[in-house]
C-alpha cells in the first residue's frame, strides 16, 4: 500500500473517531493530508471506500491479534477458552475505539459486514480447526464441526452490536468465565 493511501487513511480513522462517519466530509479528509479533495479520489473512490478498507485493515488485525493470542496455548480445550475470552475482551476494546459507529451503525453495517467477510471466513476455518483437533484427540464428540464452528464466532459477532450501539460493557471483567463456560458447554450441564 502507497503511503499517500496509508496517511489518507490514519487521517481518516482519527477523523471519523473525531467527528463520526456522517460530519466527517472528502474535505476533511484532504486537508488534513495536505492535498485537494480531487487528490483523494486518486486512491479512493469515496469516503465508503475509505471506510471499507479500514474495515478489512481492522479485521485482519484483528485476527493475527486474536489468533497469536489464542496461540499461546497448546490444549484444544483451552484454545477455545482463550478465543472466547480473547475475542470477547478485542471487541470492547475495538467498540471503544470505534464510538462513531454508535451514531451511525445501521448505515455503516452493511459496510462493514461485506468488508469483513473473508476475515470472518478465516476465524470461522481458525475455529473449525481447533475443533477438530479437539475431536481428534477425544475431548469433544461434535458431530458438526463446521456448523459448530460458524455457530459460535456468529454468536460472539451477534454480541457486537450491543457493543456498538450502547455504551455498556456487555460482559463485565468478573462474569467472563461464567460467560465463555456457558457460550462453550451450554445453559445445561447434564449430569453424566
Amino acid at each position: 500500500m502507497s503511503t499517500n493511501k496509508t496517511k489518507i487513511l490514519s487521517k481518516s480513522r482519527e477523523l471519523f473517531e473525531q467527528y463520526g462517519y456522517q460530519k466527517t466530509t472528502l474535505t476533511d479528509i484532504a486537508k488534513s493530508v495536505g492535498k485537494v479533495k480531487t487528490a483523494i479520489y486518486y486512491y479512493f473512490s469515496g469516503k465508503d471506500e475509505i471506510f471499507a478498507q479500514l474495515v478489512q485493515t481492522e479485521a485482519e488485525a484483528f485476527n493475527k491479534k486474536l489468533f497469536s493470542t489464542v496461540e499461546t496455548v497448546v490444549n484444544p480445550i483451552e484454545k477455545l477458552e482463550l478465543y472466547v475470552d480473547t475475542r470477547m475482551k478485542l471487541m470492547q476494546q475495538l467498540s471503544s475505539r470505534y464510538n462513531f459507529l454508535k451514531l451511525d451503525f445501521f448505515e455503516l453495517m452493511p459496510i462493514v459486514e461485506a468488508n469483513r467477510s473473508a476475515s470472518d471466513l478465516k476465524e470461522i476455518a481458525y475455529v473449525s480447526a481447533i475443533l477438530e483437533e479437539a475431536k481428534m484427540s477425544g475431548v469433544i464428540a461434535t458431530k458438526d464441526i463446521a456448523f459448530s464452528s460458524k455457530m459460535l464466532v456468529n454468536t460472539l459477532k451477534g454480541l457486537e452490536v450491543q457493543m456498538y450501539v450502547t455504551d455498556q460493557i456487555v460482559i463485565p471483567e468478573t462474569e467472563t468465565k461464567k460467560f465463555r463456560d456457558f457460550i462453550l458447554y451450554g445453559a445445561l450441564n447434564p449430569k453424566s
